[in-house]
């Protein structure tokens, strides 16, 4: 009788859900979930140029939580892409997949990777006993310059808590802003957030730092800078109700030469959760004129450039089936003059992420296009954890990685979607997870990486290689 309750409870709920997102996506164009049957093939919109092994790594399982990573990005112009590894290994290569140049970075671990707006240098965070931001010569990866963060967030070379720069953005003037982060976790359970952003000149001059004379006792891990350089956007994350008492809003926009905080807004949590998170968001229309962001409890707005709420949606409702809270999380933004495309993962269990959940989440996996006026105009599922996104107007190109739940390994690959209308304008199946993603500006050029995973029977599939597609 007690099975049969639990049977009813669940199919009770997932009815519930059903008429929930029914009702939310009412209209909207949503694409097919691919599946097992539907990986290893491609519909010939793109076709391969390169297939380039990356070296060994670290093979990583389901029960992991942080995976393998894989840096890659086409310059401004679209005649390059760079890819940092793993491995720390950089290297740079021309459109028809060869090595133009490549380097070993050291013993740091390359943690954030961006292209200066005149396709002159790369820059490069690592995270590190200095926690250096380095400043790469395009042509023939000769180090320019390098700046350490460790003056500011210190370091503790025995508990191995080293600072690092882990995001980087550029402005049309040629400004570079970097996120220092550096995260200590105590004996006793507490956590400490130390951070930073720094602004430097081409030349890497430091031109300002905020804040000026202490650190960002919060969680940040991003930073967005309008084409102008005119404002700087960040989130906060801090899982530990309590734990931060300067930083406590949600969200901080600076002006473009970070010396004042222009305006700030507390976001409340969303029951079951005590505190509002964000990762990798906000972000800024080019122009400033909005700014976008998504919560990990799956909420989703967007503000304009003076920080007014416009709108405010939920993708991804935290919902308790069996005693369970289950959510799939919210992670990137993509942000356009027209529109804002919000992702979501896995399906995980509000308790522990490694608990099993009941069902998976319906909201879970999924890339949700919306207009300026926040109407939703269309869904697309994709069936795997969304590990990274790279957009132009017109196209998203997004890494699919594991299933937690499912583990379904026929998700994996680099999917290319149309924007709007997310409608699937071809993939490329890889048999490890896809862990990094990207587009070239133009449109025309597209890469993905990808990572060995072990199984539950200790098999291991797939391998660390980038892969290179070409539009047709």
């Amino acid at each position: 009788m007690k099975k049969l309750q639990t049977a009813g409870f669940i199919l009770l709920f997932l009815v519930t859900l059903y008429l929930l997102a029914s009702h939310i996506f009412d209209n909207a164009a949503s694409g097919p979930a691919l599946s097992s049957r539907q990986t290893g093939t491609q519909t010939g919109a793109f076709v391969q140029v390169a297939d380039i092994s990356l070296g060994k790594v670290e093979v990583h399982n389901f029960q992991r939580m942080g995976f393998t990573k894989g840096f890659i990005k086409f310059s401004p112009d679209s005649r390059n892409l760079a890819i940092g590894t793993e491995n720390g290994e950089l290297m740079l290569l021309n459109l028809k997949g060869q090595v133009l140049w490549r380097k070993n970075m050291g013993l740091g671990k390359l943690s954030a990777l961006e292209f200066s707006p005149d396709n002159r240098y790369l820059y490069i965070g690592e995270t590190s006993q200095q926690g250096y931001l380095l400043c790469i010569n395009r042509e023939d990866g000769r180090e320019i310059w390098r700046q350490s963060s460790v003056g500011e967030l210190g370091v503790n070379i025995q508990d191995k808590t080293y600072p690092g720069i882990i995001a980087v953005r550029s402005d049309a003037n040629g400004m570079v802003y970097a996120v220092g982060q550096r995260y200590i976790r105590y004996a006793d359970g507490r956590n400490e957030y130390r951070g930073r952003i720094y602004k430097f000149n081409a030349a890497g001059v430091r031109q300002a730092i905020f804040p000026v004379d202490h650190n960002l006792d919060a969680w940040v891990s991003w930073v967005s800078v309008d084409a102008g350089g005119s404002r700087a956007a960040f989130g906060t994350a801090n899982w530990d109700e309590g734990s931060t008492n300067r930083y406590t809003d949600s969200m901080y926009c600076l002006d473009g030469a970070l010396r004042q905080i222009l305006w700030s807004t507390e976001i409340p949590p969303a029951p079951p959760y005590q505190n509002t998170t964000m990762r990798s968001s906000p972000e800024f229309a080019p122009s400033g004129r909005h700014v976008a962001g998504v919560a990990s409890d799956g909420r989703c707005f967007l503000y304009d450039g003076q920080g007014h709420e416009l709108w405010f949606r939920t993708i991804s409702q935290p919902q308790k089936v069996g005693g369970v809270y289950i959510n799939a999380v919210g992670n990137y933004v993509h942000l356009t003059e027209e529109h804002a495309a919000f992702t979501t993962g896995n399906t995980y269990n509000r308790a522990n992420w490694q608990l099993p959940t009941p069902v998976e989440h319906p909201g879970s996996n999924s890339v949700f296009v919306f207009d300026l006026s926040g109407k939703l105009v269309s869904r697309y599922k994709l069936g795997g954890m969304v590990e990274q996104i790279s957009g132009t107007e017109q196209t998203m190109a997004i890494a699919i990685g594991r299933n937690v739940r499912s583990r379904d390994v026929g998700v994996h690959g680099l999917y290319l979607l149309s924007l709007p209308d997310a409608r699937l304008l071809d993939y490329a199946a890889t048999t490890g997870p896809c862990v990094g993603s990207a587009i070239s500006p133009d449109g025309r050029y597209a890469a993905g990486v990808e990572a060995p995973l072990q199984l539950d029977d200790g098999q291991v599939i797939g391998a660390y290689r980038l892969l290179l597609l070409q539009r047709n």
